[in-house]
């Protein structure tokens, strides 16, 4: 009879090892088995405790570890309390492997960047300063072809000018061949004029030989007249006034001579004035044919100066089209410096998201604080969500506490069934562009199998502290705070936050 009991015993201690174990293989590991009720199996019963624990350190271990890596938190170290042992040695041996390729990894692309940063930077500072310049040189270009331009302008109009110019000198010339050949024909006249004069003289010196015969004649004849006596008074009158009129022929001849003296001098000084300006309108010919070659050969090199400059001012225009498109590309490649310098400070921005071993970071989180502010903040929501007991006024509530919560990525409740009571309430202030196909849980989802909810329910009024992992809303390191509380309606609810961690 005792043998049946003792078996019956071992039997339903074994169906509850039996019920553990396959709890353990379903991933359960937060299971603890009372040994105090067992008798024949409690040894069994302790080492599969004892299994469970360590089973329990090493996975939160291993998972500890690599949050924190895929966190970028190179600089994780292993926990001294933890001891690899067996199979699972390798596996630490890996992990600090990995850690340590991964430190190497970055610190390398750490250096590239810091090099990729400097380089960046005098590319852009040069790109900068040739962009500057390419962009003066343009505008001198630009101004440079105005001026040739305005230049050619001018010069063409002056070769313009210079053809009328030597236009208008030949037309001069051909009058001033005109008046010199008519100032010839007038020295010709005064030439006849002093022939002329020249015979006057002799007829004058003729008719002065005359008067002075007539003069002596009349001499005699007076002579006569007065042997003759009263006979010769009226031929003596005659004779007289023959001697009058003879008289003032010679003096007529005097004046005549003196008039045809002074028309001789008059036509002597035309005669050389006309000559002198017949040699000046010959020099003024000889220098009006200089100044008209000189227009000519003005006006020719002035088509050929505007020719060179219409080939110059095609060379400063392609110039100037090779300047603007090299400020074009300067610019461009400006603004890839510029980017690369951006992408360069990105880079560096990510990189500042990796903590690698021996690299100065901000300290982590003190935990005592950390429990401190884990401690008050349970205490502040749960008395604020007591009385609360809809999923509306849960939400409310969660709502305004978490906008001065800036190292809480969410807040929501799980009832006592395992099923999510209020909203997941996100920080406003945390980005959430992770994994775009993450969806915030809705009230009403089963999360009874979760282990920071059936450990508050387990160990009501405890605070749990799950192990840290990544967030798929975020990517950051968090880890979830879980507190059972019961509400004004007596019904126990379970208060979640999760928690970015800091390192």
């Amino acid at each position: 009879m005792r043998s049946q009991k003792n078996l019956e015993l071992i039997l339903e201690e074994a169906s509850s090892l039996r019920y553990h174990t396959e709890q353990m293989r379903s991933g359960n590991l937060d299971i603890k088995i009372d040994t105090d009720h067992f008798v024949f199996l409690k040894d069994l019963a302790e080492d599969i405790n004892q299994i469970n624990s360590s089973f329990n350190t090493y996975i939160n271990e291993i998972t500890h570890i690599l949050s924190h890596l895929s966190a970028g938190n190179m600089a994780v170290a292993f926990s001294e309390e933890v001891l690899y042992q067996g199979d699972f040695l390798p596996i630490k041996n890996a992990l600090d492997k990995i850690r340590y390729s991964l430190n190497c990894s970055f610190d390398e692309i750490h250096k590239l960047s810091l090099e990729i940063d400097g380089m960046s930077n005098q590319v852009e500072n040069d790109s900068s300063f040739l962009a500057t310049n390419t962009a003066e040189q343009a505008a001198l270009i630009s101004d440079l072809t105005s001026t040739i331009y305005d230049i050619t302008d001018k010069t063409v109009h002056n070769a313009a000018n210079a053809k009328a110019a030597a236009k208008t000198v030949e037309a001069i010339t051909k009058e001033t061949e005109i008046g010199r050949s008519h100032m010839e024909g007038l020295l010709s006249s005064v030439a006849k004029v002093k022939s002329s004069i020249h015979d006057i003289s002799h007829i004058i010196e003729l008719i002065n030989g005359i008067a002075g015969q007539t003069k002596l004649l009349a001499l005699n004849a007076t002579i006569e007249a007065a042997r003759a006596g009263k006979n010769g008074q009226g031929f003596s009158v005659v004779a007289g006034e023959i001697g009058k009129l003879a008289q003032r022929s010679s003096e007529a001849v005097k004046e005549i001579t003196q008039l045809i003296d002074n028309s001789t001098a008059a036509a002597d000084e035309s005669a050389k004035i006309t000559q002198k300006t017949v040699e000046s309108f010959k020099n003024i010919n000889d220098s009006i044919e200089g100044v008209a070659g000189l227009c000519q050969k003005i006006a020719e090199l002035s088509n050929i100066q505007a020719e060179n400059l219409k080939e110059t001012s095609a060379i400063v225009t392609n110039i100037s089209a090779a300047v603007q498109s090299n400020a074009a590309y300067a610019q461009k490649n400006s603004e890839g410096a510029m980017n690369l310098s951006n992408i360069s400070a990105h880079l560096k921005k990510v990189l500042q998201r990796f903590r690698l071993m021996g690299q100065e970071n901000a300290p982590a989180t003190d935990k005592n604080m950390e429990e401190e502010f884990i401690r008050g903040l349970t205490d502040e929501l749960v008395t604020k969500l007591y009385p609360a007991t809809t999923t509306q006024a849960i939400d409310a509530v969660l709502e305004r506490e978490i906008e001065n919560l800036r190292d809480v990525e969410c807040l929501y409740v799980i009832n006592g069934d395992g099923k999510q009571f209020s909203h997941t309430i996100m920080n406003p202030l945390i980005r959430v562009d992770q994994d775009e196909n993450f969806k915030p849980a809705l009230p009403g989802e089963d999360y009874g199998s979760k282990k920071y909810f059936r450990q508050a329910m387990k160990n009501k009024q405890e605070l749990y502290t799950s192990p840290e992992y990544i967030s798929k809303a975020t990517g950051n390191l968090c880890k979830t705070i879980s507190y059972a509380y019961q509400g004004i309606d007596q019904a126990y609810y379970v208060i979640c936050i999760d928690l970015l961690c800091r390192f």
